[in-house]
Formats: structure tokens, sequence, C-alpha cells
């Protein structure tokens, strides 16, 4: 750690203020204090220390209002409060408006410590010289596509933190592209060439993670039949992803941290501990923070995690960036089908850019994906956007001889619209299912199955 590193302290219990003091002092960092608010931002505006450790409650000026000021002085500060239990709910609050991390009394001084070298490695890792990025390696994986400012500046950063081996944490609602950015993470590092290994933690019980996680030998439980190595041995030399690592049992949260400080695992039934060269990037759709507050999620892990923090924006606080996805997910899929792709009417691009989006991007994928099988000409019109939303359609969107009632549920409309457009791509046809399939942009064997569910002759 760099002994000329500054950090200021702001606290209005003089015995604690004492304690960080001589605690940090030791561990070679230029320490100032400060015994309010008030007196703490008078001193940061003076020296501008690139750490700043606040409590979060004290008489006069408040440590949001230090987080906020400090913020505005000197945006790349790293501001870390200490909070009480009560108060978690307003430091997950702190944290989405800033704050580089939190920690709740009593304060466990080597979490608090951990704490500190995770901002001093953010930023180093900030601060170094960017390299050219090595070419994508992995096929089928493209770039993340964006015009929001947001999401663009949070891209030149994970740029950054892709040149160096820190643990990262991904954060964002199910749906926004964590897997992707962990991706995009790894084809800039110097691991590019390397596996990227990715393991879903919530899709597994307790056993079975922990041999998925490090490997098990021959014998060390029923249908062990042989020695298998683990998705850490696999990634070695490069990257593994964790996702959902809310899930992750208490039992299997002691043995990643061993990981993560040690490089080191143990195989299921095995004495011996092996070592490993990878760089964990993990990702959460849980609010950690208070999942700490009710003990079901490590501290001392949450702070080994959380070196480097991205959280991804919803794709509802990204409705500049909708056409751009919808056009890009339209070509990805009619190159995919062999087909020319389709352009979007305006009035299909507004229905789209009002809705909600509890699904975030993968939901706009999967709209666009079935769009585009029930479009068969050269524009998709606002009538099967409505219907695949759940909106109530336009005009004239039932099928021949059956109009759909008020009451019709969005599979009935489905069904309806699919029908109309079969129907009407056979008659194009001359009734040649073939070439009626090719208009669909489906293949022969998948027209069959439809006329046959929904009975079409």
């Amino acid at each position: 750690m760099n002994e000329r590193t500054e950090l200021l302290i702001i606290d209005d219990e003089v015995p604690q203020q004492k304690i960080l003091k001589v605690c940090f002092e030791k561990r070679g960092f230029a320490v100032r204090t400060a015994g309010s608010g008030e007196e703490g931002v008078a001193l940061f505006a003076q020296h501008r220390p690139p750490i700043v450790i606040t409590d979060l409650r004290m008489g006069g000026m408040s440590g949001l209002d230090v987080l906020k000021e400090v913020k505005k002085q000197a945006p790349g500060t790293e501001v870390i409060l200490i909070t009480a239990y009560g108060d978690v709910d307003v430091a997950v609050d702190a944290l989405k408006s800033g704050a580089a991390d939190f920690i709740m009394k009593p304060v466990d001084l080597g979490n608090l410590v951990q704490i500190v070298r995770n901002a001093v490695e953010r930023q180093a890792v900030m601060a170094a010289p960017r390299q050219a990025p090595p070419a994508a390696r992995e096929p089928g994986v493209g770039p993340i596509v964006t015009r929001n400012q947001g999401m663009a500046a949070l891209l030149e950063s994970a740029r950054c933190a892709a040149q160096s081996d820190a643990t990262i944490l991904i954060r964002g609602e199910s749906g926004t592209g964590k897997e992707l950015l962990a991706r995009a993470i790894q084809q800039q590092s110097r691991r590019a060439a390397r596996p990227f290994v990715a393991v879903n933690c919530a899709a597994l019980n307790e056993n079975l993670l922990e041999s998925e996680l490090f490997g098990h030998c021959k014998g060390s439980f029923t249908g062990a039949i042989q020695d298998r190595i683990g998705r850490f041995e696999e990634a070695d030399g490069g990257t593994i992803f964790l996702d959902e690592i809310g899930d992750l049992p208490l039992g299997t949260q002691v043995k990643l941290l061993r990981v993560l400080q040690e490089g080191e695992i143990q195989r299921v039934g095995e004495n011996r501990t092996r070592t490993v060269d990878v760089r964990v990037i993990a990702a959460t759709n849980q609010e950690l923070e208070r999942m700490m507050a009710g003990r079901t999620f490590r501290q001392d892990l949450y702070y080994r995690f959380n070196v480097i923090s991205f959280r991804l924006p919803p794709l509802r606080d990204r409705r500049d960036d909708i056409p751009l996805l919808a056009g890009h997910f339209l070509e990805l899929y009619a190159a995919r089908a062999g087909r020319p792709a389709p352009a979007i009417s305006p009035r299909a691009l507004e229905s789209l850019a009002h809705h909600s989006f509890p699904g975030n991007i993968r939901e706009l994928e999967n709209i666009i994906q079935r769009t585009l099988v029930m479009t068969p000409g050269a524009v998709i019109d606002d009538v099967i956007i409505h219907a695949d939303l759940g909106v109530p359609p336009v005009e004239d969107i039932a099928a021949p001889g059956g109009a759909l009632g008020e009451d019709a549920g969005l599979d009935d409309m489905l069904a309806g619209i699919e029908r109309r457009e079969i129907e009407k791509a056979l008659r194009e046809a001359g009734n040649n299912q073939s070439e009626a399939a090719r208009r669909l942009g489906i293949t022969e064997r998948q027209l069959r199955y439809r006329r046959a569910q929904l009975g079409i002759r």
C-alpha cells in the first residue's frame, strides 16, 4: 500500500476517531481527523485527500451531507460511510448516490482496512494508462450497443478496470446484460485468449455447487465415480463469472472467501489445496448490503467482491437506447434466419419507447425475435408490437373470419396475428408451403407445425 496515501476520518466520537487514526497510521497512511462534518468538509477543501471515512450520523452536518459536498468538489474521491444497523437502507441509497462503500457498527477493523484497500486499488486502476484493447477472441460475443451517456461512461470505466486483475462486482436487475459486460471486460483484458467460465450460483444446491466450483475426488460422495475438476480449475489463467452470488449458501461463502484471499481451492473429499490463477467477476440482482444486515451474506466476502463495482441501469433508464438495441437485435436474428432485416415503423418504435420493460434488454430481445418471426414483410408495424407488449391492439388485428373479442387474452391475440400472417403468406405463395416458409423467415418444418397447431389447412 502506498505510504503517502492520504486519508480523512470524520467522526464526532473521539474514541473511535482515535482508534481509526492509529489503525491506518500503522498501515502507512497519512491520516487527518475531524470531529464534525463541517470541520471535515473544510479540511477536505484544503487538502483534497483521495479517501474519506465519515460517520453517517453526527451532530450538525451528516455523513450524507459530507458525501454530497465532497463529490461536488472532487467526484473521484472515495467516500466510505460508517453506519448503525438501523441505517442500512440509508446507506444503500448513499451507495447509489456515489458512496464507495459502507461498514456497519461495531466496526470490524479488518473489514474496514479491506474496504480502504479496495478504494486504493480502484483509484490505481482508474489512473493507470489505458492499453490498446485486444481484438475480441470469443465468437458470438459482440460489442455492447449504446448511445446513452451514462452507459458510455460506465463502459469507459470498465475498459480501464479490464487492464487490471481486480475483482469486479456487477450489479443490476435481471436482463440488464451483466454477463455480457463481464465477457466484454474479459475480452479487453490480458486474459482474453484464456477461458471464460460462467457459473449460475442460483441453479444448484449447496452440495452440488461446491463440487461444481471446486471439483471432487473419486468416492467423495455417492455418484462420485471419478475425479472431476471444478470450474475454478477450468478457468485457471482466465476469468470466472459467478452469477447470482446473492444466492450462495453461507457454507460456500466461507470457501469462496479463501479463494479470493489466497487463490487456493480444495476439491470436495480431498485434503490438499490447489493454487489457481483466476480473475473473478461476480454479479447479483440483489441488495447485498441488506443481506449483510440480515446475516445471510458475509461482510468479509462482500468486501472481497466489492473491489470495483458497476451498477448497470435498467432499460427504462436508457430509453434513448431502445431504437438502437431493437435495430441491433433485428439485424442479428434476421441474419441468422437468412433474410433481410425489416424496418420498424415509427409507431412501433413509439410503442416500444413507452413500455416499462420489467425484463429489461432480455425482454426487448425476446420481443424483437418473436416479432421477426411474425413479420414476413419489409416493415414491422405497431399491431404486432402492441400485441406482444400486452397493450390493446389497434384496429383489425383479428384473423379473417373470426374477430377477437374485447376479453381475449394475449395468447389469443398472438394466435390471431400468427394465423393471419401465415394465411397471408400462403395466399401470396400460391399455397406453396416452401415459399410461404421462406417469406415468413422460418423453416418448412416449423410452418407445418404451426399450421397443425392453429388448424390452418
